[in-house]
């Protein structure tokens, strides 16, 4: 199976809010790329440790997570990132679970792969949809990613 050129992969729960932020975006980037054979637009809507299915499948991975921090809104590029909101002590960042994948050599060769976060406050109660400040964000971290997934492929 030829692998796709990147994977985009949404992560969160929608449950929880802004937590939810990585898998709206990834919903609506899946819409767009939907009959791409060199973009793979994925959720991981629980546990992380199933992106070991999808390590195959591309070249490199560009998660879209919530991550905590101070200013909410904020989006950072990162190659790890606590996440905001873990409703359960078995879940984790995606870079502890990345380095893990590597260690177990889970995929030949490993793809690379970034955190391309919005900063979040913690959620103190469930509840769906996002804040109006991670509205804003999400639409502007769309389209940086559309902008950075467009220059990787070909014409």
């Amino acid at each position: 199976m030829k692998r796709a050129r990147i994977a985009v992969v949404g992560i969160g729960n929608t449950i929880a809010g802004d937590d939810g932020v990585g898998v709206v975006v990834a919903d609506r980037l899946r819409r767009r790329w939907s009959d791409s054979k060199e973009v793979l637009v994925a959720v991981l809507p629980g546990d992380l440790f199933s992106v070991a299915d999808l390590l195959p499948r591309a070249r490199e991975f560009l998660f879209v997570d919530a991550i905590a921090g101070e200013h909410p809104g904020e989006i950072r590029i990162l190659t790890s990132a606590q996440r905001a909101f873990a409703p359960s002590l078995h879940q984790t960042d995606v870079g502890t679970v990345m380095a893990a994948l590597k260690k177990l050599e889970m995929a030949d060769p490993f793809p690379d792969w970034q955190v391309w976060g919005i900063v979040i406050e913690t959620p103190d109660e469930l509840g769906e949809g996002l804040s109006p400040e991670i509205v804003a964000a999400a639409d502007a971290l769309e389209r940086r990613i559309v902008k950075h997934v467009e220059a990787l492929l070909p014409e």
